[in-house]
């Protein structure tokens, strides 16, 4: 597992197995990072949020509390609901 630089894992946060978190990724308590999840630079998991094992989440993404991902995270989307929906992209 590999934690970057400037990140905050918040409480009650489950990492699992071979996961990797990039710089400046803030993870809201009580999410779950299944085993080999990848987080992208600069994105946040919302509060509840699941990330399935195996599953990417893309640079300066947002993940809405209590979502649970699925499949691959494109970069600059937020995605939320229990299937993991982009709902929009973040003009960065």
């Amino acid at each position: 597992m590999d934690i970057g630089n400037h990140c905050i894992i918040n409480t009650r946060v489950s990492v699992d197995t071979d996961s990797n978190v990039s710089e400046v990724v803030y993870v809201s308590p009580h999410a779950t990072l299944c085993g080999n999840v990848i987080v992208g630079e600069g994105t946040w998991i919302g509060a509840g949020a699941t990330i399935f094992p195996g599953v990417s989440i893309g640079k300066w993404c947002l993940v809405g509390a209590g979502a649970v991902i699925a499949k691959n995270v494109p970069d600059n989307a937020v995605i939320a609901g229990n299937n993991g929906r982009i709902i929009r992209y973040n003009d960065i």
